[in-house]
């Protein structure tokens, strides 16, 4: 059984303790702790701890001593003192189990004697050695000597120790010796020495009172060896500022700025001919340069909207997203081409009739939309519309709009995957910035990671703009802005008629993709008013147009509807799926598997 450390440091023997002793009860005492330290002319004391646990007075399995491995510089809060222990052995003259289980976790060596099925009622004896590095200052600012200054003893012990002596031999005579023990170190202890050799004494020992010993031999002994440091990581020195972090952050960062700009112009430009005005097109059998778009590009107005592009297709050009209202202007469209004609049925309902215009060919995408529509029959309400069975209506139509516009040539792959590669690059870089982060904080370096942060977050805001054009699609997205000021701009007295076309209704599917449906629909009721026009409304009926407030306010109630039904309908899909997986039928065995009734139950666990 593992026994974490936060519950061992209560009941632990060890150097420099690291928590309040416990009360004497929860160990067995020892009757005999007699150490003896042998420091070799390198530095390395050679321990020894010749112990008796009295298990008579309270039943146990073993010793459990911690050592610490490190302790804080009082004078630089940045670094640690290192104390290496190895070479761990245990045995026993009185033949107890040596079974040892050695832990090492935050700068603590945690060692535990015996079997965890084996208890003793008697007092049995432990001889446990180890090797320890890092306990000798050479030649001592203050006393001139080298000095070995260890708690031998640490304040979290919680047995209650008798017969305590501790000997430290040194590799030539002792010139100096000290010994304090107490919670503070303030009580002296007994300290002699004898040739080279240093010898300190308690009689008894409560529970949580630590023991120093000091050693003092003459400056050079340890032929100047220094103790062991290790820089300690803290939130101030994790991203510590210098020359090194500095330079290199920068070179990074302005690395990761080159790249994002090398990006940017490679890859998220839109294609455009060169040399010639924006909105056209090479001429057939004529070669074009193409590069890449440079700045804003003048706007010329355009009466009428590109050659062949339907509203739909307009509006994913111009924001390389396939928009609700770029679905609703579609709609629009197919009934001012006679497909379908709206109603207004009041309670902002309409309803949709099918009229099928075998003259106006369709596109696969309208096609598809007038059949999910009409799939219940020739009429449909639009409040209809919101059952599950319309679910993924406006999807898969942005789906057949975004294959469209590659299909015609006016994008290089499809805007709506064509983000997910700079997004996925730059959540990579996030996180191989954190990861390098982590692991260069450990030295201090931790602000390398900011330029990996700053290239995948860049990457990740300009991802919208790696849904590119080319150059065909850079010249009918300048027809279509110099359309769109046209109908922005177009007083009544401006309006330029075709002979055969309503110019309202054929451009008003436009109008709505470019925001101005209720302006383009004032300045017809303006020449309406004036006698200079007669619309003609046959793929609607509801509004009049010469009133053009209650018009525009129906049309918005139109697509306000529309998407509406679609997300009630999506909504009712999903809980209809969510509700046919979560059941479980009481027709089926529940040896057949797949799942019982949770009402009322638990989770059990073991270890």
């Amino acid at each position: 059984m593992r026994i974490g450390l936060a519950a061992l440091m209560l009941a632990v023997v060890g150097v420099l303790g690291l928590v309040s002793p416990a009360n004497a009860d929860d160990s067995a005492p020892v009757s005999k702790y007699h150490i003896d330290a042998t420091l070799t002319p390198e530095g390395v004391a050679q321990i020894s701890i010749d112990m008796v646990m009295d298990f008579s007075q309270k039943r146990g399995r073993g010793p459990l001593l911690l050592f610490p491995e490190r302790q804080e510089d009082g004078q630089n809060s940045d670094e640690w003192f290192d104390f290496p222990i190895s070479n761990i052995r245990v045995s026993s003259p009185s033949g107890a189990r040596t079974d040892a289980s050695v832990e090492r976790e935050d700068g603590n060596v945690l060692l535990r004697v015996g079997a965890e099925n084996t208890f003793y009622n008697d007092p049995q004896s432990y001889i446990i050695t180890y090797d320890v590095q890092g306990l000798i200052v050479s030649d001592q600012a203050q006393s001139g000597l080298d000095e070995f200054s260890w708690n031998a003893i640490g304040k979290s012990t919680s047995s209650r120790l008798s017969d305590v002596q501790v000997r430290v031999n040194g590799p030539v005579d002792v010139a100096r010796t000290a010994c304090f023990m107490g919670p503070d170190f303030q009580a002296e202890c007994s300290a002699s020495s004898a040739g080279s050799v240093a010898t300190y004494t308690i009689g008894d020992l409560p529970p949580g009172s630590p023991v120093q010993v000091v050693a003092g031999f003459p400056a050079g002994t340890f032929g100047g060896v220094e103790q062991i440091k290790s820089r300690r990581v803290t939130p101030s020195n994790m991203f510590e500022m210098n020359a090194g972090t500095g330079t290199t952050t920068g070179v990074l960062g302005l690395g990761a700025i080159v790249a994002l700009v090398a990006l940017y112009r490679r890859h998220a430009r839109d294609d455009v001919y060169i040399g010639l005005t924006p909105g056209l097109t090479p001429g057939k059998g004529d070669k074009a340069r193409v590069g890449k778009k440079s700045g804003k590009s003048p706007v010329a107005v355009a009466f009428q909207p590109p050659k062949g592009a339907r509203p739909g297709e307009v509006g994913t050009l111009i924001d390389a997203t396939a928009d609700n209202v770029d679905i609703s202007a579609t709609l629009v469209d197919l009934a001012v081409r006679g497909h379908l004609r709206i109603s207004d049925a009041g309670n902002n309902d309409h309803l949709l009739t099918r009229t099928r215009r075998e003259a106006d060919p369709l596109q696969k995408y309208e096609a598809k939309l007038l059949g999910r529509i009409f799939k219940a029959g020739d009429e449909v309400r639009i409040s209809d519309m919101q059952d599950a069975k319309y679910a993924g209506v406006q999807d898969k139509t942005k789906s057949d709009l975004y294959a469209r516009v590659v299909a015609r040539k006016w994008f290089k792959h499809n805007p709506a995957t064509s983000q997910l590669v700079p997004i996925g690059l730059g959540a990579l870089a996030i996180l191989a910035g954190v990861g390098i982060g982590f692991i260069a904080a450990q030295f201090g370096w931790g602000l390398v990671a900011v330029p990996f942060i700053v290239l995948g977050l860049g990457l990740i805001v300009l991802s919208g703009r790696f849904r590119t054009r080319t150059a065909l699609g850079s010249a009918v997205l300048a027809e279509t802005r110099g359309f769109e000021l046209y109908l922005r701009t177009a007083e009544a007295n401006q309006i330029k008629f075709e002979e055969g076309i309503d110019v309202f209704s054929r451009y008003l599917p436009y109008a709505m993709i470019f925001g101005v449906a209720d302006r383009w629909a004032k300045v017809f009721a303006d020449l309406g008013a004036m006698g200079r026009y007669e619309p003609d409304l046959s793929w609607y009926y509801g509004a009049n147009l010469y009133n053009s407030y209650a018009f525009g306010t129906a049309l918005g109630n139109l697509s306000h509807g529309f998407n509406n039904a679609m997300a009630q309908a999506s909504a009712a899909a999903a809980a209809a799926n969510v509700q046919g997986a979560s059941g479980s039928s009481s027709g089926f065995s529940g040896f057949s598997g797949g799942g019982g009734f949770s009402g009322g139950g638990g989770s059990v666990g073991s270890w």
